[in-house]
């Protein structure tokens, strides 16, 4: 799609290789405690889990109840709900949506481990394999978690972790046969149970008329995802929805937030026997990340700032700073996090 601003792709310095492109890769040395005086928390942002800390629930609204994946107003019934995630893959996947939450793990096919909370989907599919990374993702959350299948180590590490195994083979009573493979929906993920408490928020969510960043925030009014070996993904900024879409590259998609996190990835066998390998992603450590954000004073389009991601263990909390090391505050609503490797470029433009 032609747009009429010029693509610029953004610089930043790091201490472990210089000047380098956004994303290209080189990880970041990143202490998990913040070494700069963080601006005024806002009454709806809670505070960031630092290293070794445990996820707790902290509020993100002064009164009332609130999604805790979106920090929208919802009622107290839904804001005790459990969180729901299924691991989807395929070019049409269905039902993500409604997800409060979605990791896109970029390997070969494209892996989506979508998150529910506060919306249900009749149909979620097509339902896919688990990997070693879901497991790091999701145990936070403690989800009912669907999936289809595994190695019996991938399962293994799964259970290790403080998720609620729903998957197929336990629970094939669940699921339904679709065009292209397995279905389910989340109120059957949950009406099998046994559900745990709600999951902990994730992010801090900023007021109307504040910044996503303390520093180098940008405006732009789209953006381009270049991961290697995979199709470029554009999403487009939405003024009046407020909202980033995704144009080409993957499944039409609106989030409040898009996070392009740069991970490394583990090769992991499927068959030793027969040397069938897949990547994993490793999503507990340190490295780079770009958040987009909705609009905040002095742009005309949404809010983009380049920092950093740190989540220290299984029971932490990921979170994400700015180039001064103070946490984001993002906007209320849906967030898509790409898990991406070295390597990886965003190009932002202005309409």
């Amino acid at each position: 799609m032609s747009r009429r601003g010029a693509w610029v792709t953004r610089l930043v310095t790091v201490s472990s290789c210089g000047v380098i492109t956004v994303l290209c890769g080189c990880s970041a040395a990143v202490d998990s405690s913040p070494t700069a005086s963080a601006r005024p928390a806002a009454a709806s942002s809670p505070a960031s889990v630092g290293a070794g800390s445990t996820a707790t629930a902290r509020p993100t609204s002064p009164a009332g109840s609130v999604a805790p994946l979106t920090g929208l107003s919802v009622t107290a019934a839904v804001a005790l709900r459990p969180a729901v995630a299924v691991a989807v893959a395929g070019s049409d996947p269905v039902g993500l949506s409604s997800a409060d939450l979605v990791f896109q793990e970029m390997t070969v096919p494209v892996r989506y481990l979508a998150v529910f909370q506060s919306d249900e989907a009749s149909t979620v599919g097509t339902v896919t394999s688990t990997n070693p990374s879901d497991g790091q993702a999701l145990s936070v959350l403690h989800p009912l978690t669907g999936y289809d299948g595994g190695t019996s180590s991938f399962i293994s590490v799964l259970d290790a972790t403080k998720i609620i195994d729903d998957g197929y083979a336990g629970h094939a009573s669940l699921y339904s046969a679709g065009s292209d493979g397995l279905m389910v929906s989340t109120g059957a993920l949950v009406a099998a149970g046994p559900s745990d408490a709600p999951p902990p928020p994730l992010f801090s969510y900023r007021l109307p008329g504040e910044p996503l960043a303390t520093v180098d925030e940008t405006h732009p009014t789209s953006v381009q995802v270049e991961v290697p070996g995979q199709s470029v993904e554009q999403w487009d900024f939405d003024a009046r929805a407020d909202r980033w879409v995704q144009m080409a590259g993957g499944p039409r998609m609106s989030v409040a937030n898009l996070i392009v996190q740069i991970v490394s990835f583990k090769t992991v066998y499927l068959s030793r026997k027969y040397g069938e390998i897949t990547q994993s992603a490793r999503v507990i450590g340190t490295g780079q990340a770009v958040v987009f954000s909705g609009t905040a004073p002095g742009g005309d389009g949404g809010t983009a700032a380049a920092g950093t991601w740190t989540k220290p263990g299984l029971a932490a909390v990921t979170n994400y700073f700015d180039a001064a090391h103070v946490p984001m505050d993002f906007v209320p609503g849906p967030t898509w996090i790409v898990l991406a490797p070295a390597g990886t470029r965003t190009s932002q433009a202005r309409g």
